[in-house]
């Protein structure tokens, strides 16, 4: 029986840890116990799982669909598409069986790109080889998640591109039975054919819609500020997340929206962040007096998360005095100031 190659490739960045990475964790288990009961996919279908942040890892290589097992997700730090494209193309060229004159191989691979952000390095020059080496040879569905999903790039590797405009877990539901009913459809299109063509199934318009260049969302999600840290004891990192309390100003003269991020969710995350995170220089900043609160280490219990170093490691301490930098390796005085300082944000 000839394969059906199926890629979940899931974006993991900061902007997803939390209830958005626990709700994909279990839309990928509810996705193959749905596949399960449907015999065309349970016959023709492999299933792989790539995360990707600053760097893409295969955290599952193809398997038959009885044998599969969802693995955890991680979390890492940007949402780099040029690196997610390539090790994608490498994991194509790798793993999938080509036809021979002596044998026919798989089916065309079926790839569901997941994102939730805009690209942190520059995906060009994996764009032009894919449209040259790829475009006819795999089926690939982009969809963005939320509204802050940068996808413009994306529309020129793939006619299929929508976007998730669901919030809460039944949406997300309806989400993933897009996808298995999608997958289905696929399994019986190839089996009774040999067509090439994507068969997907019809979306639901109260989640996801076909993405319009018009209204893409090119910015950063003003509304939270993501920060991330690392515990100066146990050396593992954690995500801060601030959530903006908007204020609005309106006079004669002007229109204005303001407001200061309040802290709501901290994260403790595995090493798996740094090998998933890419290098270099943090982009953006925000300004301490932008922000409400300082809450504990999720791993150590350290009263104050958010110190930082003069290199620009954010770690934690107890108070005052002598503390070790897990950035640069250096002991420093630690002190409290009421002067503003900028604090680097996370790349999305």
């Amino acid at each position: 029986m000839r394969r059906l190659p199926i890629f979940i490739v899931a974006d993991v960045s900061e902007s997803m840890a939390g209830e958005a990475i626990m709700q994909l964790q279990d839309g990928i288990e509810l996705l193959v116990r749905t596949l399960r009961s449907d015999p065309y996919a349970l016959e023709t279908a492999y299933v792989s799982v790539i995360a990707f942040a600053g760097q893409a890892k295969t955290l599952s290589p193809l398997v038959e669909l009885p044998s599969f097992f969802p693995p955890r997700l991680p979390v890492g730090s940007g949402t780099a598409l040029g690196n997610v494209l390539e090790h994608l193309m490498h994991e194509i060229d790798t793993q999938i069986i080509r036809t021979t004159a002596e044998k026919k191989g798989d089916f065309k691979p079926l790839v569901f790109l997941m994102t939730d952000g805009r690209s942190t390095d520059d995906p060009s020059e994996a764009i032009k080889k894919w449209t040259r080496f790829y475009d006819t040879k795999v089926n690939l569905v982009v969809i963005g998640l939320g509204p802050y999903a940068n996808l413009e790039q994306l529309v020129m590797i793939s006619p299929h591109i929508l976007r998730f405009e669901g919030s809460d877990e039944q949406s997300f539901k309806k989400f993933i039975n897009w996808i298995s009913s999608s997958v289905s459809a696929q399994s019986r299109s190839v089996s009774a054919s040999e067509t090439t063509g994507v068969s997907l199934a019809k979306p639901d318009d109260e989640i996801l819609s076909k993405v319009d260049l018009n209204k893409n969302a090119v910015g950063q999600d003003e509304d939270f500020a993501l920060l991330v840290g690392k515990c100066q004891k146990r050396k593992l990192p954690y995500l801060m997340r601030f959530e903006r309390e908007k204020q609005h100003i309106q006079t004669s003269n002007f229109n204005l929206n303001i407001g200061k991020y309040h802290i709501t969710s901290v994260i403790p995350l595995t090493k798996e962040f740094d090998e998933l995170s890419a290098e270099g220089e943090y982009s953006q900043t925000i300004n301490s007096d932008y922000l409400v609160g300082n809450p504990s280490c999720p791993h150590c219990g350290a009263m104050f998360a958010l110190a930082t170093c003069a290199c620009g490691q954010i770690f934690c301490i107890q108070g005052e005095g002598v503390a070790h930098c897990p950035g640069c390796d250096r002991d420093i005085n630690m002190g409290y100031s009421d002067e503003s300082f900028d604090i680097n944000r996370s790349r999305g």
